[in-house]
């Protein structure tokens, strides 16, 4: 998904950034 500010991203969607939560 898309990295956004927020939480460990890497959990949300298959997004790969960790400081940030995927849309």
């Amino acid at each position: 998904g898309i990295p956004v500010i927020g939480l460990v991203g890497i959990f949300f969607y298959g997004s790969y950034s960790g400081l940030g939560s995927s849309l």
